[in-house]
């Protein structure tokens, strides 16, 4: 009875087998998912305590990603817009209508791509909106502007938050600590007002904590300004102190995501 084939000038019961193992396959491909799931909640998880030993505020996520995932870093849009001195407040002001483009250029706006839209390709999860209103602009056109003009974010036309604007700080500015001719007759044109819309500080700020609204790509957009009641800017002559106009930005802060090539 035959009890094997030769093959090749041997038989198979002539091999020494030992039994195999996965473990160091299992070990390698685990180290890679452990890796992968450290670094994406690097930039997930936004810890609220975890503050800037300089007082700077929120650190921020590190610049980082995995390739053929989504990029996820903390970001944001804003958008700018200006009235003059002596000129009526726009009755609507369509923010981020424009994008960069001419004379809008990164000082005006960071939106690219179409106009009213975010950009293909790119999601924002929105966890801020911030109103930033030019610190020298008169008390008297500062007043106007909280009482009169309220401020809408819209999605597809539908209104997702509605309010003035003091009711979302920038949490930053330029605060000023001295003043000149207080508690005296003003006279000439170097009375010196600032006013800031919230305390310059990133955690004065609202947060959309609990459910932050996520801004899909091309998913159409705005911020819209409307004036409730007419009012013009305090004029640039003949007052004091004399009116300089208004710039309003707005930045709709959060995690942008985007897809990463490699």
């Amino acid at each position: 009875m035959r009890t094997g084939t030769v093959v090749a000038g041997f038989r198979a019961s002539d091999l020494k087998w030992n039994e195999g193992s996965l473990d160091s396959l299992r070990e390698s491909r685990q180290r890679q998912e452990d890796h992968i799931g450290r670094t994406v909640s690097r930039m997930l998880h936004h810890e609220r305590d975890e503050r800037s030993r300089g007082g700077l505020g929120i650190r921020r996520c590190k610049n980082e990603w995995v390739p053929g995932t989504a990029s996820k870093r903390e970001g944001w849009y804003f958008d700018t817009f200006t009235v003059a001195a002596g000129a009526a407040f726009p009755q609507q002001t369509f923010g981020f209508a424009v994008p960069q483009s001419g004379s809008k250029n990164l000082s005006s706006t960071n939106l690219t791509g179409q106009g009213g839209q975010m950009p293909a390709g790119f999601q924002l999860l929105i966890q801020r909106i911030r109103i930033e209103i030019s610190n020298l602009a008169t008390q008297a056109d500062f007043a106007n502007i909280m009482a009169n003009v309220t401020f809408e974010f819209k999605v597809g036309q539908v209104p997702i938050y509605q309010c003035l604007p003091n009711y979302l700080p920038a949490g930053f500015g330029c605060p000023t600590f001295s003043a000149a001719q207080v508690g005296t007759a003003p006279s000439g044109s170097s009375v010196l007002t600032s006013t800031n819309n919230g305390m310059p500080t990133q955690n004065a700020t609202y947060e959309f904590l609990s459910y932050p609204y996520q801004l899909g790509s091309q998913e159409n957009f705005v911020a819209l300004y409307t004036a409730q009641n007419t009012f013009n800017m305090v004029a640039a002559t003949g007052v004091n102190p004399v009116g300089v106009g208004v710039t309003i930005r707005t930045y709709l802060d959060g995690i942008k995501m985007g897809i990463v090539n490699g």
